[in-house]
């Protein structure tokens, strides 16, 4: 009987601390990445021709952000499922890519600005020259 109760409190020690620490492979939704800030500036110097490649460079960066940080979020959730608090590890996780993504998305917004006052810019231009070319 004795001997039971001590294979009991063993396993229970063990699974207690089987399930408080992390294996190399759980990656932590607290302990994920998130990148910082980026603001988008365009250079001072970037010339119109110059500004579509740019802007698309831009927008496949933010893609590409958008997607790691989608990534992020399904190995973090993967890895919360292993462990014993499910739900407040994965609300966190969720928070960390909402985080990301809200970041991304005022990129996003910050280049399409900048795009629609380039092409208004643009076709001011236009319009002054052809009012010139009209004008006697």
């Amino acid at each position: 009987m004795n001997r039971a109760i001590h294979l009991l409190a063993v396993l229970v020690v063990a699974g207690v601390a089987g399930c408080a620490s992390r294996g190399a492979t759980d990656a932590a939704p607290e302990s994920a990445a998130v990148p910082a800030p980026v603001t988008v500036a365009m250079p001072a110097h970037l010339a119109d021709k110059d500004f579509a490649p740019w802007l698309q460079g831009e927008r496949s960066r933010i893609a590409s952000a958008r997607s790691a940080a989608q990534q992020r979020f399904h190995d973090a959730e993967l890895a919360c499922w292993r462990r014993f608090a499910v739900n407040d590890c994965v609300r966190k996780a969720r928070v960390e890519r909402r985080t990301a993504m809200d970041q991304l998305r005022q990129e996003e917004l910050l280049l399409n600005e900048m795009e629609r006052q380039r092409r208004t810019a643009e076709r001011l231009r236009q319009l002054e020259q052809k009012q010139q070319k009209a004008a006697p």
